[in-house]
């Protein structure tokens, strides 16, 4: 199962934690794997672009995301992500999580 952890205050996402396998395919064919990787990296490109030194990422077996310099576009970004994650995890609840903690 991939697990998206996410805190937050009052709303405001402050970090996010992409980790595990969906184990919905084959490797290489595994479409939720593929959905929710896309949608990481690409949350991740789009802050390093749209909104440079706002937040430290990572990306190796995990994507990680933390919120450094908060603003009104940093959160429009991680709020699409989320949405996008839980239009996933709602067609999908075998294989994707999302833990929200305030």
């Amino acid at each position: 199962m991939i697990h998206v952890r996410v805190t937050g205050n009052r709303g405001s996402v402050k970090s996010v934690r992409i980790s595990g396998h969906a184990y919905a395919g084959d490797p290489g064919k595994d479409l939720i794997c593929a959905a929710v990787s896309s949608i990481g990296t690409g949350t991740m490109n789009a802050l390093d672009e749209m909104v440079p030194d706002t937040c430290e990422l990572k990306l190796n077996e995990n994507i990680e995301i933390r919120v450094i310099q908060d603003s009104r576009d940093v959160q429009l970004i991680l709020n699409a992500m989320l949405i996008q994650l839980k239009t996933i995890a709602e067609e999908y609840p075998k294989y994707l999580e999302i833990d929200r903690k305030e």
